[in-house]
């Protein structure tokens, strides 16, 4: 009886989410926009969808007591608490305690108490930073056979230090078992494409969590200012396929200028193009349709930055971006001004002072630019140019996550078995509200800038350049570069490639060594 009362509360509780889906419904399909592609992050915006079947085995763990299932998730800084930190982490995706009134929080404890009457566990979380002992955790868990942690979630920079020490199962074992179902659209398969080595997939995005959608990036504008100064309709850009670098550009050039007596950019009184940051460097390369590396057929790391791929386009666009963007008067972050490691520098654009910024979407919409009193739009970020066919939003590596089944775990089976139905579930029911009511309902304040978050969320890209490599190769090296005024960008990456082919070249190594111990069973 109590479980058919859990059942009639869950799809009460789903059926007023479709209700609230119909009634904001957007009439436009972005998939069927020439301006965006169709990689399967899908939004599930449609009242009409009809739900796959989820076929999983007929267990129930919980015949002598709830049977723990307990996530390990990665936090900001020293943080051991959900969220913490400026902003990185506004929603937990893994465990939550009680109803507080929150539509989202509301679908995620059902989702959870869904999996938790179905099979008969309890799920919980812990939360630790990645700078407090997180990869400690899971050694000792695996060193002890403590059977502490049945998921575990963690930043796509952590990635190779766990496959590479053997912590992490093969994902690819249980799709092979029709438990995991990895072409099904609750694995978005962007991700599951960047993320397999070889034949195997340690760690992935799933429809489960909800910090990879926040790592999404996008570009913020002030329509106020662009009102004033006479700019053209963003949106309708966006719509065109006119979006592009050479369009922000010109928009920032128009709108800069001096406040005070000075007449240089040096000041919070200044009307400045864009609040820049260095992470700009990677969400504009990816944006022009780049990538550092991709991943072959035979699960091979790529590198193509410099390569015949590209034909020297991608250096020419770093070079755009450095000296264009990053090394200009109208940008709070370049050398040429006063602001540098100021707060000011932050606040520029929440305070009507900046025409554009460029940031993460759960950790700006949520934190910085909620209390805005001033509206404020949202694009995708912009194209290298009018025939480059679809726009691309990178899903940042220092904000983003994957989740993996731990090594030490004594039960996998049953550790992808509540994966599965989480990921199923969420991707129906927690997924929707989290676009709808958090995203569109807090973010975006018209019906332009829905339409606009549709075609981010439609064109969701991963880089295996970046966390392939790792922090001493190129990725980095050119990311910090925003700053110093250095723009000979060839010169940087011909003194870096050999580390970052040296980086990836390890991790080629390690997928040849499973195709060898593969052959020889």
């Amino acid at each position: 009886m109590k479980k058919l009362l859990s059942l009639i509360l869950a799809l009460l509780m789903v059926m007023t989410v479709c209700i609230g889906l119909v009634a904001c419904k957007d009439p436009e399909d972005p998939n069927k926009n020439p301006s965006t592609n169709n990689n399967q992050n899908n939004n599930n915006d449609d009242d009409d969808v009809e739900r796959i079947e989820l076929k999983l085995p007929d267990v129930y763990y919980g015949d002598n007591g709830s049977k723990q299932y307990h996530i390990l998730q990665w936090s900001v800084g020293q943080q051991k608490e959900p969220g913490g930190g400026d902003g990185w982490i506004p929603w937990e995706e893994g465990d939550i305690d009680e109803d507080d009134g929150d539509p989202l929080n509301k679908m995620i404890l059902n989702r959870n108490s869904l999996a938790e009457e179905k099979f008969g566990v309890e799920i919980s979380a812990e939360y630790m930073g990645v700078d407090a002992g997180y990869i400690e955790a899971i050694r000792n868990d695996f060193s002890t056979s403590s059977n502490l942690y049945q998921l575990i979630t963690i930043r796509s920079l952590q990635a190779w230090e766990l496959i590479s020490e053997g912590l992490i199962y093969d994902m690819n074992e249980f799709a092979e078992t029709n438990i995991l179902h990895t072409d099904q659209p609750w694995w978005p398969q962007d991700a599951v494409q960047s993320y397999t080595l070889g034949e195997s997939l340690y760690l992935c995005s799933t429809e489960m969590l909800l910090r990879d959608k926040g790592a999404t990036t996008a570009m913020y504008f002030n329509p106020k200012i662009a009102g004033d100064n006479g700019l053209d309709d963003f949106y309708a850009m966006v719509e065109d396929g006119t979006w592009t670098f050479e369009a922000m550009i010109q928009a920032c050039e128009i709108v800069s200028h001096s406040d005070d007596d000075d007449d240089l950019m040096n000041s919070v009184e200044d009307m400045w193009g864009v609040e820049g940051d260095d992470d700009d460097t990677h969400m504009l390369f990816n944006a022009m349709g780049f990538r550092y590396a991709h991943i072959d057929k035979d699960g091979y790391i790529v590198y193509d930055l410099n390569s015949e791929l590209y034909d020297g386009k991608d250096i020419k666009a770093l070079i755009d971006i450095h000296e264009n963007y990053h090394y200009t008067s109208w940008n709070t972050n370049s050398k040429n001004n006063q602001l540098i490691g100021s707060e000011d520098n932050k606040s520029l654009f929440a305070a009507d002072q900046a025409l554009f910024k460029s940031a993460s979407l759960v950790k700006t919409a949520v934190t910085t630019l909620r209390n805005m009193k001033t509206d404020y739009g949202i694009l995708p970020m912009p194209k290298l140019s009018v025939d480059q066919e679809n726009y691309s939003s990178l899903v940042w590596l220092h904000h983003d996550c994957v989740l993996g089944i731990p090594a030490a775990t004594a039960d996998p089976e049953m550790s992808a078995v509540i994966l599965e139905q989480l990921s199923w579930e969420g991707y129906y029911s927690v997924i929707p509200v989290l676009y709808d009511t958090i995203l569109y309902g807090r973010a975006a304040k018209t019906t332009e800038a829905k339409r606009s978050l549709q075609i981010i969320f439609a064109t969701r890209s991963y880089d295996p350049g970046q966390y392939w490599d790792d922090v001493s190769g190129m990725p980095e090296q050119l990311l910090r570069l925003s700053i110093t005024g250095d723009a000979d960008i060839v010169n940087v990456v011909k003194n870096n490639i050999d580390k970052s082919y040296e980086n990836i070249q390890k991790v080629n190594k390690f997928v040849d060594n499973k195709y060898n111990e593969k052959e020889q069973e």
